[in-house]
């Protein structure tokens, strides 16, 4: 009988033996270690692995110093393909935070190294710095430039290192209208730069400033309160450009000028400045709104007793920068003064639709 027990131990043994394989192989999580960078609340999770003192407990190689046999190298290389390290969380990390590592490897091929997990607390992250409305809002010095309904900002940063390198963006800049608040928005790279420089918004951090200062321009031209005054202006102009000369003479010149058409725009169409589509350059101070033109047929002749068509143009004159005082008034004595011609190439309609297509109106 006794031999029968223990004949029937000897079997349970084997068979533990026989089934499990990796019995006495090293745990792959207690060679990974993690490290812990950032601030609090935003910190990040990254893991080593001890591989020197896992190939030297496990095949007994200082991998500095020495060069495995064959066997032993191609051993190492096949744990290396099949290790893999996984952490549950590994960003938005706060100091006290748990972890759990998970370090696999292939069971099936790799025998003396086997799976396992391993818990980290997290500590060691900084601790942030607030960066609050009031802060933004103090050192930053903002001025708005161009017209009301298109101004933007210009913002100098007097923040101390290291935040003076940063770039403020203000949502709606380029469209921004006096009275408006001119808002602060952060992007996700501007987030992750200021947590790079350990900061965190306020909770509520929402920066603005009053728009103010923007020049004027009117929606329509029936808003401008001496549109009257301005429209004779292009009208002389109009006789001034085209003026008879010289009608005595066969070489000399006679011009039949009819208006065809007022146009008007608060603002160019891409916000583009200086350089128009149709051939002008306004000033170096132009705003290129607030313009007013006025469309003409223009028929040349010669001179002399025999009246022949010399010539026929269709004529765009006019003025920008009609900029408006708090009486809805413009200055007329600081307008950029237009003026483009076509061909006969050109149908006084095909010039019309070219501007309409700007963005001009008619004016009735």
């Amino acid at each position: 009988m006794k031999k029968v027990i223990k004949g029937t131990l000897v079997v349970l043994l084997v068979t533990v033996l026989t089934g499990c394989s990796n019995l006495g192989a090293e745990d792959l999580a207690e060679y990974v270690d993690v490290d812990f960078s950032g601030m609090d609340t935003k910190g990040t999770a990254d893991y080593s692995i001890d591989e020197d003192a896992l190939l030297k407990d496990v095949y007994d190689v200082d991998i500095e110093s020495e060069f495995p046999d064959e066997e032993t190298l191609q051993e190492i290389e096949n744990l290396e393909d099949s290790m893999k390290v996984n952490i549950d969380k590994t960003d938005n990390l706060s100091n006290g935070d748990n972890i759990k590592v998970t370090a696999n490897v292939n069971e099936d091929k790799i025998e003396k190294v086997k799976s396992g997990e391993k818990e980290f607390e997290v500590k060691g992250l900084s601790k942030p710095k607030t960066l609050t409305s009031e802060d933004v809002e103090k050192n930053l010095v903002v001025n708005f430039t161009g017209v009301s309904g298109q101004g933007e900002v210009q913002a100098d940063n007097t923040f101390d290192e290291p935040l003076d390198s940063l770039d403020f963006t203000f949502e709606n800049d380029g469209k921004l209208k006096n009275d408006d608040q001119a808002e602060i928005v952060l992007s996700k790279e501007d987030k992750q730069q200021l947590i790079d420089m350990g900061y965190l918004t306020e909770k509520d951090f929402a920066p603005a400033f009053k728009v103010e200062g923007l020049d004027k321009v009117a929606e329509q031209a029936q808003d401008i309160a001496n549109l009257d005054d301005i429209k004779r202006m292009i009208e002389e102009e109009a006789k001034r450009t085209y003026k008879d000369k010289d009608t005595e003479f066969s070489f000399g010149s006679k011009y039949e000028i009819n208006q065809e058409k007022w146009l008007y725009r608060p603002f160019p169409e891409d916000n583009s400045e200086d350089e128009d589509d149709f051939g002008w350059t306004m000033g170096e101070e132009s705003t290129d709104s607030g313009n007013l033109l006025s469309i003409y047929s223009i028929k040349e002749y010669s001179g002399g007793d025999k009246k022949e068509l010399k010539e026929e143009v269709t004529a765009v004159i006019g003025y920008s920068d009609i900029l408006l005082d708090e009486d809805n008034k413009a200055n007329v004595s600081e307008l950029t003064e237009i003026h483009d011609e076509k061909d006969d190439s050109y149908s006084l309609k095909s010039v019309i639709q070219l501007y309409e297509g700007e963005g001009y109106q008619e004016v009735k």
